[in-house]
């Protein structure tokens, strides 16, 4: 599969998403990812599409404590790439929250990192504060990702 498949069709990007999904999960075995089987460019929308809906379903909190915190470093990145400059800042800033602004890419280890300060108030408030900013959803993924897809019409959703 191509973007360029997609490109005709509504919400491109929630397409190459799930073509993705399919591609990332073995059947019969939706607990192991295997994200390294995915094109760079399709990686970028995938990671990016499932952290815009932790975001919006359960905020910063739910992103660090699932399997998606794993790749908050790479997120990051591909939130600059994509202009997504708000979303970038904001990611910025929760990771900053972290000793030495460096949330482990392990999630058990991530977890006791969180153990050590989730609980205090301050870093509550900062957290809520970062999760309303995003709510107001400035940046418009959705659509940033959509570009992107029909951007790039002649990319594999697989590496080669």
């Amino acid at each position: 599969m191509q973007f360029s498949d997609v490109s005709d069709q509504q919400d491109p990007a929630y397409k190459v998403y799930c073509a993705a999904f399919d591609v990332v999960f073995d059947k019969n075995d939706g607990d192991i990812e295997h994200i390294n089987r995915l094109s760079r460019e399709s990686r970028i929308v995938y990671l990016l599409w499932n952290f815009d809906g932790e975001i919006h379903n359960g905020g910063f909190d739910q992103l660090f404590f699932n399997s998606l915190g794993d790749y908050c470093l790479e997120i990051l990145g591909y939130l600059e790439e994509l202009g997504a400059l708000k979303s970038y800042i904001l990611l910025s800033k929760a990771i900053s929250l972290f000793p030495n602004s460096l949330p482990a890419n392990n999630r058990q280890e991530r977890w006791s990192q969180l153990n050590s300060f989730s609980s205090s108030s301050q870093y509550q408030m900062e957290i809520d504060q970062l999760n309303s900013e995003y709510w107001k959803y400035e940046d418009k993924l959705n659509d940033l990702l959509d570009s992107y897809v029909l951007a790039h019409p002649h990319v594999l959703l697989l590496l080669n």
